[in-house]
Order: C-alpha cells, then structure tokens, then sequence
C-alpha cells in the first residue's frame, strides 16, 4: 500500500521534472492548475500546465491534459512533453504587447492551429487588453 507521503513525494518530484525541462528549454516557470472535472466517470482532474515569463511578467498555457488523479495528469504531461507529440504540432510566434504599454513581445507555441496558439496566449486573460499577432513559423 502506497502511502500518502509517497504520493506527494511522487506528485513533487514530477512537478520539479517539468519545471526543469522547461525552464531550461526556455527560462520559464511551471506552475499546475488542477480542476475536478465532474463530467468524466474515467478522467476526473484536468491539470492546465502554465507557464510563467518574468521578463514580460505574464503566464500562458503550456498543455492541458485530463487523468484519474494528479499523479496520472503529471505523468501524461511529462510523457507529453518528452515525446515528439510537442514537436509534432505547428510552431507560431505570437507578437504582443498589453494595450497602452509600448513594451512588445515574442511569445512561442506549439499548437495544432493558429487559434489553439490563440487560445494558449489568451488563456483566462481578457483579449480586449491585448494587441497581437499571430504567425505560423516555417518548418525547418
């Protein structure tokens, strides 16, 4: 029988693993997002992976996925972004600044369309406060 320190042990050591990955790839902090999914009998917790710039001090959506528990949401997310499925999608550059702040920004996605790259820029934020771009980056 798994105790519950385990558990949370496990739970922090996958938190740290993702956050490594990704703050060395591009300097952001991880932060998880966990909702209960009433809807779902099989995947109750939804977990949206944000990530956060300090340069331009904002967040964005990284990933969401959907599991039994938040163990089983880490080990599909760090699945998710140590298989190919990231590189698989299409890269955009989103250029953007907050309306009346001459400060402009890149912000990089991966997504499967440009409004998936929208909605990963937009997540939870009111788009009427934003200026911005988007543009599907060539394949190299």
């Amino acid at each position: 029988m798994t105790r519950s320190f385990d558990k949370k042990l496990e739970q922090l050591r996958l938190q740290h693993s993702i956050y490594e990955i990704l703050n060395t790839d591009n300097g952001v902090s991880s932060h998880f997002d966990y909702h209960v999914n009433i809807m779902s009998d099989n995947e109750t917790i939804k977990l949206n992976l944000l990530t956060f710039n300090k340069r331009h001090n904002e967040y964005m959506l990284f990933h969401t996925v959907f599991g039994t528990s938040s163990l089983d949401c880490l080990k599909k997310m760090l699945n998710y972004i140590k298989t190919d499925k990231v590189q698989q999608l299409n890269s955009y550059t989103i250029a953007w600044n907050r309306k009346g702040d001459d400060n402009k920004y890149n912000s990089y996605f991966q997504a499967i369309s440009e409004s998936d790259a929208k909605a990963k820029f937009l997540h939870e934020k009111n788009k009427g406060e934003y200026e911005f771009s988007v543009v599907l980056n060539p394949v190299s």
